[in-house]
């Protein structure tokens, strides 16, 4: 890796970390058992020991971002290389992370904390700025995007671009549509999701079969 990269990912995982800082400083304010789940309705359904959710959860989050950021750089090493897609995979655990721990940590202190809006805010912000990124990634023989392989697209480089700007646009619109189901019974929210990734998948069903017809 390059020293911007490691320039990247080091303070991107000291971001991650630094949660436990504002967690420890609370810790004393906490419940024994914090809600780490919530259902459709926004009602708890899943808890944690304190310890656990204070120091336990970034460490699960940093291992994750590990392992997401160091398939982008392998692939990025083995393809074409994404310099602006690459950083913003960069930082998605990280805000994810610093977003929802703080939002954990204000809901056990019963502070009035709209879960379905964060969550729903999280998801709908990365499918618009993933879905920005995507068709700018370069495509090579053999890979798509940032590193997905994906042969029988792959082998036509036309397909491969239209086929990432394709997936670009659904990520964009289906983000702003799940943005859009706050104003609507969190069962909409739900559906919205749903219709997202069956959309993906047809679009990744249609591109194999006209790969395969030709």
């Amino acid at each position: 890796m390059t020293k911007n990269k490691w320039r990247t990912l080091i303070l991107t995982s000291l971001v991650i970390l630094s949660t436990m800082i504002y967690g420890a400083s609370q810790y004393a304010s906490l419940p024994k058992t914090i809600v780490t789940h919530w259902g459709i309705d926004n009602e708890p359904n899943g808890w944690m020991p304190k310890a656990a959710v204070v120091y336990g959860l970034p460490l699960l989050m940093l291992a994750f971002h590990l392992l997401c950021v160091g398939v982008t750089y392998a692939a990025a090493a083995r393809g074409p290389k994404a310099p602006k897609l690459e950083r913003v995979i960069a930082w998605i655990f990280p805000v994810i992370t610093v977003v929802a721990y703080v939002t954990t940590i204000r809901y056990a202190q019963g502070a009035n904390v709209d879960t379905r809006l964060w969550a729903v805010t999280l998801i709908a912000a990365l499918l618009i700025v993933l879905g920005n990124y995507l068709p700018t990634a370069p495509v090579k023989r053999g890979w798509v995007g940032f590193g997905i392989r994906v042969p029988w697209s792959t082998n036509a480089q036309a397909a491969s671009q239209k086929l990432a700007r394709t997936l670009g646009y659904t990520m964009v619109g289906s983000g702003a549509a799940i943005l859009l189901t706050l104003f609507f019974p969190p069962m909409v929210t739900w559906v919205a999701i749903l219709a997202f990734i069956a959309a993906i998948l047809i679009e990744l069903a249609v591109a194999y079969f006209r790969q395969k017809s030709r």
